[in-house]
């Protein structure tokens, strides 16, 4: 994780999201360690581009954040039902029954119960980096579009958005959206209601 040195962090920081990355290659896949660095550091690149237009990005965090935007997975379908049932987790029975994305749903508790991360800011870009959110911030922004083009993955397109990706953010979270509404009803599959609202939001509606 060379690449983390570019940024304006302190030492004690840059140790912390090493010994974070150490944590989570023990208790992932490979693949899914993989999908996690690459997602950190697809991040970077975008960080990189924007900082001079926005020199308060907060890289901890967003760094933070993109390690464990996927730590829900390593639990089954079946294991998260159990914890959003135990504990009263504010998961809807729509939410239930979209087994992709519950890991989404259900990451911020799982973060902050196992690595006691309270930052209010990386627990919600953890929980809505599947879906998003109106008005996402653009750490969130960062998040959202770096673990879908992420030097891993491979559809027809993503070349396209990885390049939009480092020319207009905004403009590639729209179409990153659009992809998405279009794949669920192609697929006949459940859309969360907030994936409707952050399109109307995006096209200026209400």
């Amino acid at each position: 994780m060379d690449f983390i040195n570019k940024f304006p962090l302190e030492d004690s920081q840059k140790k912390y999201l090493k010994e974070l990355e150490g944590r989570i290659k023990n208790v992932m896949s490979d693949s899914l360690y993989c999908h996690s660095i690459n997602t950190l550091e697809y991040a970077g690149l975008i960080a990189e581009k924007i900082l001079p237009d926005f020199p308060g990005l907060d890289f901890f965090s967003l760094g933070i954040a993109c390690l464990l935007h996927d730590y829900g997975k390593i639990f089954s379908y079946s294991e998260l039902v159990k914890i959003v049932e135990e504990n009263n987790l504010k998961v809807s029975s729509l939410e239930l029954k979209m087994p992709q994305l519950l890991h989404s749903f259900v990451g911020d508790y799982l973060v902050l119960r196992d690595f006691n991360i309270t930052e209010t800011k990386i627990l919600r870009a953890i929980k809505y980096h599947t879906i998003g959110y109106c008005d996402m911030s653009m750490e969130d922004r960062i998040l959202f579009i770096a673990d879908k083009v992420e030097k891993s993955r491979n559809y027809e397109g993503v070349e396209y958005l990885r390049a939009l990706s480092l020319e207009n953010i905004n403009l590639c979270l729209l179409e990153l959206y659009k992809n998405n509404i279009i794949y669920i009803i192609k697929g006949n599959n459940l859309m969360h209601p907030d994936t409707v609202r952050v399109w109307n939001n995006i096209c200026g509606g209400i």
